[in-house]
């Protein structure tokens, strides 16, 4: 028995943490998942993409990655905790470079501003999320 407390008190602390466990409340950062994928553009590795995954959910964060030389890219979760990877459920995806650099591509709006892409984060599978970006001809 907890001393130096009321019922009421132990009550209130029962009933909360029992409706935080019924609703799911403030649990997505146990169920941060790695997600990784390579982006390439007409086939060939995208370097220095940044990758955004957009919750639909917004009171997940969101998570960001930037691929490398090869293309490939593996998020990291932006909030508190220093945790690779992104709550589980579905996000919008885009993909965005750096505009004001010279030797930037610019991506058509399908795959940013405008995103078609969506993903769905799944707890205890592999998360592997590969684009082909189709530039315009």
């Amino acid at each position: 028995m907890i001393r130096g407390r009321s019922p009421w008190a132990r009550l209130t602390t029962v009933i909360l943490v029992a409706c935080l466990a019924a609703t799911g409340c403030g649990d997505w950062w146990l169920r941060i998942t790695e997600v990784s994928g390579t982006i390439r553009i007409d086939g060939k590795p995208a370097k220095g993409v940044q990758v955004v995954f957009q919750p639909l959910d917004t009171s997940r964060p969101r998570a960001l990655a930037q691929t490398d030389k090869d293309g490939v890219f593996r998020l990291g979760r932006q909030g508190p905790g220093n945790r690779q990877g992104a709550a589980s459920g579905k996000y919008r995806v885009q993909l965005l470079t750096d505009t004001d650099s010279p030797n930037a591509v610019i991506i058509p709006p399908e795959y940013n501003v405008k995103t078609t892409l969506e993903f769905d984060v799944v707890p205890g599978k592999a998360n592997v999320f590969d684009v082909d970006v189709k530039m315009k001809k």
